[in-house]
């Protein structure tokens, strides 16, 4: 019924029970009664009803209003039937009687006609007594309406309430239903104590296969698998004594004889003096599948992150090791128990800060994978050492690969590799050297000849001058060669001024090749040191002017020398306006044994060596080259920034 025509009907009722109060006040007075306070409740009652129709229509139906009202309703009329006459018991009793028969009534139609049937009843009684035929017969036949007016008015404030909580429950059941049937897990409704089944919603008619009609009366151990029985068994009684229990999947069986393993919960639920056992299950044989698949694939990774042969641990970062593989234990002869937890500078080399040149610092900083060869004096070992950040999908980094590669023996063919490339171009060098050593030691043998036949011997300070002067100059070729073959150590690092070891690569190609007249442009800037071995970036130098003059075997030839400093590093460009690279030759002129040149002329190893030097002190190289017109290498060191 909708809350405005339960408004009217009440108003309506309200309306008929003042008029039949009204009545019995006002002019059913006895001789105790009160005119004024009768007028009083008569004029409030009335006021009372013409401000609830102007109240909410929702009031009526909220039951902290109507159930105050009722009772103030059941007051006025009592103080009415006192203020008429001090009504005789039997007048109460009626009254009292409808009361009691609305409440108990659950068919408003019987109740009205209980109530007609009271007040025939009642009129019967009073004409028997002789009241209707007396001076106040009018008083006592209004009582007559008087009691099925009544009863209508309280049963129909039962029969709403009684409606409100009927559709209440009507709700609830419903919406108890709607969540049943549509929940996502398997329910089961059980009787206490035998475990039969009384009730099964869709999810446990999809995922067995049986209908509900087939599962009804049928005991839940028959759910069970032959194998998972006693198990049940167990598991069920323990559930009655204790009112609740779960237990870890179990198979249950479906209709076509196949099973599924299912996580089963099962509770005790009391509604008064009944109970029942709510049994929910839900289908794991999926969930099981995908554990299980990821189990063997967790063992499959850790069986290969274990059996790779170079050392590999995951670090935070703060650099504490999270996981390592055995060839991190094996390395440092400890557990993985001693290692986990610890810093890698502690765990490794027992420092107590990252080691320099760290590439993990790199990534940290940049979020990008570096890598970085150390030498560790302690061990005598050569380690390339590799970091990988791990982020979110949100960019945070999580974590860091360390993956470290023994290359001791690696290094120590490289630098045999560089020094006999070294020898190879001595062997160039050389032979245009010799004349410029001859002519000097010619110089010192005739001034020499000239002191011994001079008879003064003050004169002879002159041809010792030149004797000097000859002797430095063949020291300053021994001593560029001897720079240059050397073979560098990681120990003898230093500050390199890198413009002055180019003048001495240049000096030494201009005397080994004299067969090509050059002309060198230096467009030199001030620019900083570099920490690198003077003799390795010597060697990268000579191979490039050596390439340059090689390749410029016309007139005009012009070498263009420049240097300039960079915001992070110091710039060198080597360039000429020779026979250039071929374009298809540019992107493999710094794989071993690559040449263009002709047979004997080269072992295509020199710009190979280059590549590797410049890189080894985390330099870059970048070469621009047109055919017929030019080449140009342009090479970047990092600046060499003192720690304090």
């Amino acid at each position: 019924m909708k809350e405005k025509d339960r408004k009217r009907i009440i108003i309506l009722l309200r309306w008929g029970a003042i008029i039949v109060t009204s009545y019995l006040i006002l002019l059913g007075r006895g001789k105790v009664a009160d005119p004024g306070l009768s007028h009083i409740l008569v004029l409030g009652y009335i006021l009372s009803n013409i401000v609830l129709a102007f109240l909410p229509a929702s009031w009526y139906s909220n039951q902290k209003f109507f159930y105050p009202l009722v009772i103030a309703d059941t007051g006025i009329i009592l103080i009415g039937m006192y203020l008429s006459e001090k009504m005789v018991t039997d007048f109460y009793l009626a009254f009292f009687l409808i009361m009691i028969f609305a409440s108990l009534s659950r068919n408003f139609k019987l109740l009205m006609f209980i109530g007609g049937a009271t007040a025939i009843l009642y009129g019967v009684l009073l004409y028997s007594w002789g009241l209707l035929i007396s001076n106040e017969g009018s008083s006592y036949a209004l009582r007559i309406p008087f009691i099925f007016i009544m009863t209508a008015f309280y049963g129909y404030l039962v029969r709403t309430l009684t409606g409100e909580k009927h559709k209440e429950l009507s709700i609830s059941e419903d919406k108890y239903r709607g969540l049943f049937e549509n929940a996502n897990e398997g329910i089961l409704i059980l009787k206490d104590p035998s475990l039969q089944i009384a009730d099964v919603n869709r999810e446990v008619e999809k995922t067995t296969d049986y209908p509900k009609e087939e599962l009804l009366g049928r005991e839940v151990l028959d759910l069970f698998s032959p194998e998972a029985i006693e198990e049940g068994k167990i598991y069920l009684n323990d559930v009655i004594q204790k009112g609740e229990g779960r237990i870890d999947p179990l198979p249950l069986k479906k209709k076509d004889g196949n099973f599924f393993e299912a996580d089963i919960s099962i509770k005790r639920i009391e509604l008064g003096e009944e109970s029942f056992f709510q049994m929910i299950f839900r289908d794991v044989t999926e969930k099981r599948r995908l554990e299980r698949k990821i189990i063997e694939s967790k063992r499959n990774l850790e069986a290969i992150f274990d059996g790779i042969g170079d050392q590999l641990s995951i670090q935070s970062t703060d650099f504490t090791i999270l996981r390592v593989n055995r060839a991190v234990v094996q390395r440092h002869s400890a557990t993985f128990q001693e290692l986990i937890g610890q810093k890698c500078h502690e765990a490794y080399y027992r420092k107590t800060s990252p080691c320099e040149g760290c590439p993990l610092l790199v990534t940290l900083e940049t979020r990008e994978p570096a890598s970085a060869i150390l030498k560790f004096p302690e061990t005598e070992k050569v380690q390339q050492i590799f970091s990988y950040p791990v982020s979110d999908e949100k960019g945070n980094l999580l974590y860091l690969i360390e993956y470290v590669k023994d290359v001791t023996e690696e290094q120590r063919l490289q630098e045999q590799l560089v020094q006999s490339e070294k020898l190879a171009g001595i062997g160039i060098l050389a032979s245009g050297m010799a004349h410029e050593i001859n002519n000097p030691l010619s110089g010192i043998i005739g001034m020499a000849e000239i002191a011994l036949e001079e008879e003064d011997p003050s004169a002879n300070r002159r041809y010792l001058m030149d004797i000097l002067t000859c002797g430095k100059r063949i020291a300053d070729i021994v001593n560029g060669l001897r720079s240059y073959s050397r073979t560098a150590k990681k120990e003898e690092l230093g500050a390199v001024d890198l413009q002055e070891i180019l003048e001495t690569s240049l000096r030494m190609v201009q005397l080994a090749i004299k067969s090509t007249p050059v002309d060198v442009i230096k467009q030199y800037q001030p620019i900083e040191k570099v920490k690198a071995n003077p003799g390795e970036i010597q060697q990268v130098f000579t191979n490039l002017i050596t390439n340059a003059f090689q390749a410029m075997n016309g007139k005009g030839n012009k070498l263009i020398l420049s240097s300039r400093s960079l915001k992070d590093y110091v710039e060198i460009k080597i360039g000429d306006n020779g026979v250039g690279i071929p374009p298809q030759s540019i992107k493999e002129i710094f794989d071993p044994f690559f040449t263009n040149k002709k047979m004997g002329e080269g072992k295509g190893l020199g710009l190979n060596i280059v590549y590797r030097i410049v890189t080894k002190y985390e330099g870059k190289i970048e070469v621009e080259s047109t055919e017929g017109v030019g080449t140009t290498f342009t090479l970047k060191f990092p600046k060499w920034r003192e720690v304090a």
